[in-house]
């Protein structure tokens, strides 16, 4: 059998190539379909195991049952099958739930902020809401989560994440939040006792989260109080109307805001995130001090960034908003006032 080339998404359940040997392929996703960064391991052949499932048996590394399986699936089915990598492989791991599902196991490559880590661990998006409850996002049709990184050696991942990828046409089944509150319960259902398993503490509670992450619909933005935040002024006096907003409700601890020219997703201009998830605080504090602030506050440190969609910079409508220092500068102190902290 040729061995497959690396850069490859995972091939599908069905492929031959699942009959003895698959390949830990590289995903193009965290790399925007562009080539991985010099440097990267190139994928490697691990084995892949085909499990059939039965009421009683775990797949996905021992961490759904049929029960959390059936959640994804459109048409219930007596018996689930999942093809599935090792767990613990040093490259990209993976698990197909019958062609329903993709799990993921990995780790952050080139990630720069707060958005990046985003893009890496719940797919690229212009648009995405945070898992209540869990250091992740989730988007139309992927969610992930942050693993502890006392799993790094145990997972043989040195930022573990896992993430969920819905297919067979699932977001036009499941409408109006449906799928993504049922990515997020089979996903931190997976994270808790896969973390369980290996002895580490796990990223959320056990019970799944009761409340869906939101679709997020874009708005009209107000400039008076942008995002929802009371003062924040991104455009110029000189702007015309027509610019839109995407932004997670809620409080600071994933908090987003993307700015358009339109209410298309192509047309995004800037991400703003404001994060007080320590593990994502820690890991991006010593950012670019351009695009960055830290805020300080006694028992939350918060993280405040902005970060430009690529090759946005030259779109019509970039020069109605305000110069990048000025619009950071602006968010961190509208985000100081409301969160009660002082910047560092």
């Amino acid at each position: 059998m040729p061995v497959p080339t690396p850069h490859r998404k995972p091939p599908p359940p069905d492929s031959p190539e699942v009959a003895d040997e698959h390949t830990a392929y590289e995903d193009p996703r965290r790399y925007g379909g562009r080539r991985a960064p010099r440097g990267r391991r190139r994928a490697r052949p691990v084995p892949a195991r085909r499990r059939r499932g039965s009421s009683a048996d775990l797949l996905c590394w021992s961490s759904l049952n049929r029960e959390d399986v059936s959640a994804l699936t459109v048409e219930p089915r007596e018996r689930y099958t999942s093809t599935e990598t090792e767990a613990a492989d040093t490259a990209l791991s993976y698990c197909h739930g019958e062609d329903e599902f993709t799990l993921t196991l990995d780790s952050p490559h080139s990630a720069e902020s707060v958005w990046g880590t985003a893009d890496e661990v719940a797919a690229e998006s212009s648009v995405r809401a945070p898992i209540p409850g869990a250091p992740g996002w989730a988007n139309r049709t992927y969610a992930g989560i942050l693993l502890p990184t006392d799993c790094a050696d145990a997972l043989a991942k040195p930022a573990p994440y896992l993430q969920i990828q819905a297919t067979n046409d699932q977001e036009d089944t499941w409408r109006d939040g449906a799928l993504q509150k049922r990515m997020a319960a089979v996903l931190t259902t997976a994270a808790d006792r896969l973390t369980g398993s290996l002895g580490c503490s796990g990223p959320a509670p056990a019970t799944p989260p009761g409340t869906a992450p939101p679709v997020l619909e874009r708005q009209a933005l107000d400039n008076t109080q942008a995002c929802g935040i009371k003062g924040f002024v991104p455009l110029r006096a000189s702007a015309t109307a027509g610019f839109t907003q995407a932004v997670t409700g809620g409080d600071f601890r994933l908090w987003s805001c993307v700015l358009g020219a339109t209410d298309e997703d192509r047309d995004s201009l800037v991400h703003l995130t404001v994060t007080q998830e320590p593990v994502l605080v820690e890991r991006h504090r010593a950012d670019d001090e351009d695009r960055s602030a830290l805020l300080n506050r006694a028992d939350r440190p918060t993280l405040v960034q902005l970060g430009h969609f690529f090759g946005q910079r030259e779109r019509p409508g970039r020069a109605d908003l305000r110069p990048d220092a000025e619009l950071l500068a602006a968010l961190t102190d509208a985000v100081a006032g409301q969160a009660g902290c002082e910047k560092e």
